[in-house]
C-alpha cells in the first residue's frame, strides 16, 4: 500500500513509506535502517601486549584493529592501573583496573582508550575483536 498523495495537511507527517517494501507505516515505526552489522567476532580478533607508565597516557593499542566493535584489557602486571578517554588529562585520573582483573569495552576503533599505571611500567594485554 503506497502513502496516498493526496494528503495535504500535517497529518502526512505522522506517516511514512518504507523504502524496503512500500509499505505505509506510523513515522514512530522503524523500518529498514538498521544497523545490521553484528557485535562480537565476525571479521578479525587482535591481541596485543602494550607497555604504559606512570608519566604520560599510553593509547591501548598503539594501533587498533581496523572495524573494532570490542576491546578487552587484561591488567595481571602486579601494579594498578587507569584508563581514560583523554589523554590530556593531568595527573592519575580514570577507570581503576586493578592488578588482577580485566575491563570489556564495547566500542569502535574511531574512539582511543589510554591508559596510565600508578607505578612502573607494566605490560598490559589488549584484545580487540571485529
Amino acid at each position: 500500500m503506497a502513502l496516498p498523495r493526496n494528503i495535504n495537511t500535517l497529518e502526512v507527517s505522522k506517516f511514512r513509506e518504507c523504502a524496503d517494501d512500500g509499505g505505509v507505516v506510523v513515522a514512530t515505526t522503524l523500518c529498514g535502517g538498521v544497523e545490521t552489522r553484528p557485535s562480537g567476532l565476525n571479521i578479525a580478533g587482535k591481541i596485543t601486549e602494550t607497555t604504559i607508565n606512570s608519566t604520560s597516557w599510553s593509547p591501548l593499542p598503539a594501533t587498533t584493529l581496523t572495524d573494532r566493535n570490542a576491546i578487552s584489557i587484561q591488567n595481571v602486571s602486579g601494579v594498578e592501573i587507569k584508563i581514560n578517554y583523554d589523554n590530556t588529562v593531568t595527573g592519575y585520573v580514570g577507570m581503576v583496573i586493578a592488578n588482577n582483573s580485566e575491563r570489556y569495552i564495547d566500542v569502535g576503533d574511531n574512539i582511543i582508550i589510554y591508559a596510565k599505571s600508578a607505578s612502573g611500567t607494566p605490560t598490559l594485554n589488549i584484545e580487540e575483536i571485529s
